[in-house]
């Protein structure tokens, strides 16, 4: 079980290696899926054209609440959210398995100006080297599903103070048509991540840690704006247009888990 678990962790490493690239932002743009267009590995890219309302919630929630806080950033990728947050008036420390992501992100810090306000650091997010109550807020992107969710859950509630709060952004795995095109593309994520798509039983592991969460649901009907993101009079009307459906949609219980994503915050971290 241990060299599965090394083993894994090796895998996931040399993949976001691999797909981690200093050219271009991590969110989507025409001029960024142009630059990425000959590495299959970012063949999805196009998708995140429409994440505008997650997006939006994320960062107005980080705007509002990290000034003058220290903040884990789980999984920093590139850094861009790090850098957003110490803009905002935070001090970042962001972590990844990825030696070329913390690379990234130091040089993208640097670049804009805030690498005296961020730390970033090769780290193991199931096993933390921070002491206990180190932080006052966490927050991810989309990472959660690379990980052995109970252990980093419980590594990131020992890290928080007790105020503190956690906001994640994730994909759901109920949908079956998004799911399967997750089983048709294997060469643009591991095997690990495919199988650990959250999913409501997931939800129960984050009640084990934390004693309070607020989900928001987003992008349904907006997926179907996707293939005209290229043509702005289409796409940016089109797009309103489908968020209004969607506002309806994933109001209704049994519809909601079908989003592709979803936005939620932790809080009241369990000390275990």
């Amino acid at each position: 079980m241990e060299k599965l678990m090394k083993d894994r962790k090796e895998e996931e490493a040399a993949f976001h290696d691999r797909v981690r690239d200093d050219r271009v932002e991590q969110r989507w743009s025409p001029e960024a899926e142009t630059a990425t267009q000959d590495n299959p590995l970012w063949s999805n890219f196009k998708y995140y054209a429409i994440e505008r309302k997650s997006l939006d919630f994320y960062r107005n929630w980080l705007t509002t609440n990290v000034k003058n806080k220290k903040v884990l950033d789980f999984g920093c990728g590139n850094g861009e959210e790090s850098i957003f947050v110490a803009k905002a008036g935070g001090f970042p420390t962001g972590i990844d398995i990825s030696e070329t992501a913390v690379s990234n992100s130091r040089k993208q810090a640097l670049a804009s100006g805030v690498d005296e306000q961020t730390t970033f650091a090769l780290a193991d997010g199931e096993s933390l080297q921070f002491a206990n109550d180190t932080f006052d807020l966490a927050m991810e992107y989309g990472v959660l599903h690379h990980i052995d969710l109970d252990k980093a859950m419980a590594e990131i509630a020992r890290v928080l103070k007790p105020s503190g709060k956690m906001i994640c952004t994730e994909a759901l795995g109920h949908n079956p048509i998004i799911h399967l095109y997750r089983k048709l593309t294997p060469t643009i994520r591991t095997e690990w991540e495919v199988d650990h798509i959250l999913r409501k039983k997931q939800f129960k592991i984050f009640d084990k840690y934390f004693g309070k969460i607020e989900m928001r649901f987003f992008h349904l009907a907006t997926l179907a704006a996707v293939p005209f993101r290229r043509i702005p009079f289409v796409f940016r009307p089109l797009l309103r247009t489908l968020e209004s459906v969607d506002a309806l949609l994933l109001s209704l219980p049994w519809v909601k888990w079908q989003a592709w994503q979803t936005v939620f915050i932790l809080s009241d971290p369990k000390k275990h």
